[in-house]
């Protein structure tokens, strides 16, 4: 999240880009008409170069020339405005009508929504991603969901919601707290950074990859792969899950793994909701197999009205929003400037997304392997396209 310090662009440095660019360049950003991003776009003044033709439509894609100019695509999530299923169709059929097209942007961290066929089988297009932009606030939910059942919150709520005044006995997390985090990225890092800082957490991490960065060596107390799992879920009282959702991860959380954490243990995700069998965790809950749940995300988004979760007083839930802040889109949109002046510079991009694994790649070069991907995982979006000119 350091690399996306959100600062000002100003009228010199998009000048320079546009230098650069040339008034042949053109760009569709996928988006609503209400999306606070593309607010910030405008408050950033970057509209002196932008032309827009807002399509929210499969049908207004299709009414587009067979072969457009665009040279790239940003895509903006949230806010959405069509059906789940018509994210990778709408991207599929833009992305056929661009052979022009080699460079794909995403402002969110997770990609499994978007994928589609020609992304994925292209061998000229990057592919990019705003990882480190919502790690602040999602580490801050994580330290918000440790202290919530440190303080027995959801204990005091349910005792002010029946008027009912009771002494009851808390305990305190400083010194005294074992977290697992399960998948160690860029979100698990900053976890671990702010944990350390604040409550001085006991970090164990599980990381597909033994590589480590140097500020690790001060903040993990374990480092460990998939095959440690079961230890670090045996040890902590924390378990933070943190997985990207891939064909590899659907379903990793399933009631067998939940029986290997503590009875007090709770269990958080800010990852996907993919990754857990949630019929699995409510039995979990309901049997005390563990002892609580914080949750951003869900299997089945939005989370069915008729779902066990909202009437468990030990569920704490959010709607898949804590990791969407007006600060957070700041922090995209500083993204999407760098990754753009590396584009117009022909230098290797920050965040390239590895298209076989499904998330953010520790290196430039990206394979290509088709992937088919449950229709019900992914999440909404709509479309603007946009023509960037110099003026």
């Amino acid at each position: 999240s350091d690399v996306y310090k959100r600062q000002v662009s100003t009228q010199s440095t998009w000048d320079f880009i546009m230098e650069k660019i040339g008034s042949k360049f053109k760009l569709a950003i996928m988006t609503s008409k209400g999306h606070p991003m593309l607010k910030k776009i405008l408050a950033s003044k970057l509209d002196t170069y932008f032309d827009y033709d807002i399509v929210e439509s499969l049908d207004q894609v299709k009414a587009m020339p067979t072969a457009t100019e665009y040279n790239a695509i940003f895509v903006l999530t949230v806010a959405s405005a069509i059906p789940f299923p018509m994210v990778p169709v709408i991207l599929q059929e833009l992305i056929v009508r661009s052979p022009k097209l080699t460079w794909v942007h995403s402002m969110s961290a997770g990609v499994d929504y978007m994928l589609c066929e020609a992304l994925i089988k292209s061998k000229t297009i990057t592919f990019t991603n705003a990882r480190g932009a919502y790690d602040r606030s999602l580490c801050e939910y994580v330290l918000l969901s440790i202290l919530y059942f440190t303080k027995k919150m959801h204990i005091l709520q349910k005792n002010k919601a029946e008027h009912k005044y009771q002494m009851l006995l808390v305990d305190n997390a400083w010194d005294n707290t074992k977290v697992g985090i399960i998948g160690y990225g860029s979100i698990g890092r900053n976890t671990a950074k702010l944990l350390k800082q604040s409550i001085n957490a006991k970090i164990y991490a599980i990381k597909a990859t033994p590589t480590t960065k140097p500020e690790d060596k001060d903040l993990i107390d374990f480092l460990g792969q998939e095959k440690d799992i079961p230890y670090v879920l045996s040890e902590v009282d924390y378990v933070i899950n943190i997985l990207p959702y891939t064909p590899r991860t659907k379903h990793v959380f399933t009631l067998s793994v939940f029986k290997q954490m503590k009875p007090t243990a709770i269990y958080i995700n800010i990852g996907r909701g993919a990754t857990v069998v949630e019929t699995d965790l409510i039995e979990a809950l309901n049997t005390k197999v563990i002892a609580g749940a914080s949750l951003d995300v869900f299997e089945k988004e939005p989370l069915p009205s008729t779902s066990p979760l909202f009437d468990m007083d030990n569920v704490l839930i959010s709607p898949h929003t804590m990791g969407y802040t007006m600060h957070g889109w700041d922090y995209c949109l500083s993204a999407f400037e760098a990754e753009l002046k590396n584009y117009v510079e022909k230098t290797p991009f920050t965040n390239t997304v590895n298209l076989e694994k499904g998330y953010q790649s520790s290196s430039i070069t990206v394979s290509y392997t088709h992937l088919t991907l449950p229709t019900s995982d992914l999440v909404q979006i709509s479309v603007v396209a946009v023509s960037l000119k110099k003026k």
